[in-house]
């Protein structure tokens, strides 16, 4: 497999027509058909569904599509890493991120980083925890930001402060409103949807099965979730109350809906993590200098 093939595969993939791809590649439409041909028969697998107007990729034409831009983002990346001289800083820096306040310290390193290096571009994918240590593990990403992550030892890693504080997001109209905090007694008589690392087969997990304590068995889940707005979107539609993070969702007046911390407070570590003994990418290791500069400082 060559890495032009695989751009043109992704490239038919993305334009969903062998004519639209052959247009942004510049290549000739039966030069790119014998290309993705040629593949097919190298891997020995259809990769391609073909209909009268489009094709779709096969169930290995996905699995292929996913490994390829894997593939073809590592060789981007390291052409980048090499492209420019160590005096002049640029290139790209990936970050990979669950939704925590965390987000927010680096966005400010970031911003403050570019000011002096605007030659560097970040890339941030979101993500659950399995997913963003297995992009950490194979090089797609330069670092990732891991929230209460039970095996952070096995990564370098420096601790972001402040830490992520568990809460309840409710309707405006919901008679929680009216405590200041939530305590496991108040769950049991409303659903629950609940992040999906905080609930395994028919019980709670975690951080969040310790704070129940002897109240877990009284509560019903009704929805897991692993990201913030859908589930929100459930809560304003009545379909229960949501466990989440303080300050990922609006909340307060005008927006439907409410805030409240957990009590006894239940909080996240966030940790900033990149493989050990990896060296890292110039610009990257030049942020994560600063980023542990400013941590220390504050």
């Amino acid at each position: 497999m060559e890495l032009r093939t695989l751009r043109y595969f992704l490239a038919v993939c993305q334009e969903g027509t062998m004519s639209r791809a052959a247009e942004v590649l510049h290549v000739t439409q039966p030069a790119l058909s014998r290309q993705i041909a040629a593949l097919e028969r190298e891997l020995g697998t259809q990769l391609l569904e073909r209909h009268s107007r489009s094709v779709t990729p096969t169930e290995r034409g996905l699995y292929l599509r996913r490994r390829a831009e894997e593939i073809v983002g590592l060789a981007d990346q390291t052409a980048s890493d090499f492209t420019c001289p160590d005096e002049i800083v640029a290139g790209d820096i990936r970050i990979g991120a669950g939704e925590s306040q965390g987000v927010r310290v680096i966005a400010q390193a970031a911003r403050a980083f570019r000011e002096c290096y605007p030659g560097v571009r970040f890339h941030l994918h979101s993500a659950n925890a399995i997913d963003l240590v297995e992009r950490l593990e194979r090089g797609v990403d330069d670092f990732a930001v891991l929230m209460n992550y039970a095996d952070i030892e096995r990564f370098a890693h420096l601790r972001l402060r402040p830490t992520d504080a568990w809460g309840v997001i409710m309707r405006e109209d919901d008679p929680l409103t009216a405590q200041e905090t939530v305590g496991p007694a108040d769950l049991g008589d409303t659903p629950l949807i609940v992040p999906e690392r905080l609930w395994r087969g028919d019980a709670p997990a975690g951080i969040f099965a310790t704070w129940l304590g002897e109240h877990a068995d009284d509560i019903e889940v009704v929805a897991t979730y692993n990201l913030n707005f859908n589930a929100a979107v459930f809560v304003r539609e009545g379909a229960g109350r949501m466990i989440g993070y303080e300050g990922l969702n609006a909340t307060g007046p005008g927006t439907g809906l409410a805030f409240r911390l957990l009590y006894p407070p239940a909080v996240a570590p966030i940790d900033f993590a990149w493989k050990r003994g990896v060296a890292l990418p110039h610009a990257a290791q030049l942020f994560l200098d600063e980023l542990q500069a400013q941590q220390s400082a504050d």
